[in-house]
């Protein structure tokens, strides 16, 4: 049986360390009493559950989608009901937040509806009232950064099945964001606000967008120097804004390297994807396809919203943002890629086999039809 995936194994480990590098360099900087211990416990737990998901049994979480989809309403129902506000977010007790939980299990959730390969309209309806369920409890609780990321992500698994279906709930995305555009209120007017002109508030609301921005273009091609740039300058610059840290001691070649090494991540998992629809996995490949959507997503948000592309919306950049709850849940999403990474591996030798009996039977058979013939 194929091993695990050395590349896409690689990229997580490289990133892992990156991020580990950063949170001590800032946690130096910016002493923050106890905030670096839930991040290193949930690292050490995210890397043993990267590793206990990384096998053949990453494919039977799609046998448990309703329960993915109930955890996902309960989690939402938690928060709303438990939740307290902290910077604009809403966290449960202990600054806990399920947000990203509720996102592996909308994958699992979108990859199970569809597992069967067909887009039918009992599927459609499932899948519209389990993401309408979630999506309504995420409005609620103010977290539009979930939201869309949760839409894509639903509309990218439906996508792989069916283009049609899929370039439609990517319209009906599209005018869902042109709405809220239209009629922004409250946390999400001030986002706005910030992104059309952040030098209109720059001593209130804009300050933190100019002061990364500011990190960013002073690094340059090649950076200040690691441990050599005033991160202290970027407010919340270990969660929202870590990009910051990383361009302004590493520059453009350290951004071009993580961007890099994201990128192996993405193409390493969409060709697990690719080989597992070709073996008729249809549940796997849409489910690395969905995990793989989910952190390019988290990925273009993240650096989007840093350098003012797109509205800031509070998503952490992946395995290097602080967060405990968030790297032990992108290191299980990881794991499970892997798992399917090693299940197209086994299947593509399987294949092979199979075609190379075949090959070798239909020699035989002429072989012998030759001889008959003589």
């Amino acid at each position: 049986m194929m091993g695990r995936d050395r590349w896409l194994l690689a990229a997580v480990c490289a990133l892992t360390a990156l991020g580990f590098f950063l949170q001590i360099r800032i946690a130096e900087a910016v002493p923050r009493a106890g905030f670096f211990i839930p991040y290193a416990l949930g690292a050490v737990c995210g890397i043993a559950a990267m590793f206990a998901f990384s096998g053949e049994r990453a494919g039977v979480l799609l046998r448990g989608r309703w329960i993915a989809l109930g955890a996902a309403t309960a989690l939402m129902a938690a928060l709303l009901v438990f939740g307290r506000r902290y910077r604009g977010g809403l966290y449960l007790p202990g600054r806990i937040n399920p947000s990203e939980l509720v996102k592996l299990c909308m994958v699992v959730f979108a990859a199970g509806t569809l597992s069967d390969g067909r887009v039918t309209m009992r599927r459609l309806l499932e899948l519209g009232a389990g993401y309408g369920v979630v999506a309504v409890t995420v409005a609620l609780a103010g977290d539009f950064g979930l939201l869309a990321q949760l839409a894509v992500t639903g509309a990218a698994v439906l996508f792989a099945t069916s283009w049609f279906w899929g370039c439609a709930a990517f319209v009906t995305i599209a005018g869902g964001v042109s709405f809220m555009f239209a009629r922004p209120t409250g946390h999400l007017a001030t986002r706005l606000a910030v992104w059309r002109d952040p030098l209109a508030d720059a001593a209130g609301a804009g300050w933190q967008t100019l002061q990364g921005l500011t990190a960013v273009v002073s690094g340059g091609w090649w950076g200040v120097g690691a441990k050599l740039g005033d991160v202290r300058n970027v407010p919340i610059v270990a969660s929202d804004f870590v990009y910051t840290a990383l361009a302004e001691e590493w520059g453009l070649v350290g951004c071009v390297a993580l961007l890099a090494l994201y990128g192996m991540i993405f193409v390493r998992g969409l060709m697990a994807s690719d080989r597992l629809s070709h073996a008729e996995n249809v549940g796997g490949a849409l489910l690395a396809a969905g995990l793989v959507a989910s952190l390019a997503v988290q990925v273009l948000l993240n650096i989007g919203g840093v350098l003012n592309a797109v509205p800031m919306t509070g998503i952490p950049l992946p395995l290097l943002s602080l967060g405990g709850s968030s790297l032990m849940v992108t290191l299980v999403s990881l794991g499970i890629l892997l798992g399917l990474s090693r299940v197209a591996g086994a299947e593509d030798i399987v294949g092979q086999r199979v075609t190379r009996n075949k090959r070798q039977g239909d020699m035989s058979a002429n072989a012998r039809r030759g001889q008959s013939g003589r």
